[in-house]
């Protein structure tokens, strides 16, 4: 298992796990202290740096776990398709990480429109 993919792992069971508490401290800190939060699909971003990515979490709290449905991994990125936990079998849309070491340099989120 490439390092990418376990990242991604990684980072799905923390935000899962942040999305249950409402602290999302532990995923930010799961990015590089330059890192990157784009999305696609939505007006939100992009966020560079901890402090920015912070804000996002605090200002747009995510409302439901994640689960991935598919992960492929090529060098130092990763891409998932994902879904909702409260709807699995419905694919909302596609994460595609990019790891430094065992953080994430740029996370971009790419939401399938409604």
């Amino acid at each position: 298992m490439s390092i990418t993919r376990e990242t991604l792992e990684h980072y799905l069971g923390v935000h899962n796990e942040s999305v249950a508490s409402g602290d999302f401290g532990p995923v930010t800190a799961l990015f590089t202290p330059d890192g990157e939060l784009h999305f696609v699909g939505v007006e939100l971003g992009p966020y560079r740096g901890r402090d920015a990515i912070a804000q996002a979490f605090k200002d747009y709290p995510p409302s439901d776990a994640l689960v991935l449905i598919n992960i492929a991994a090529d060098g130092n990125k990763a891409t998932a398709i994902y879904s909702r936990a409260s709807d699995p079998d419905k694919r909302v849309g596609t994460l595609v990480l990019t790891a430094d070491g065992e953080l994430i340099q740029r996370l971009t989120i790419a939401v399938q429109p409604r």
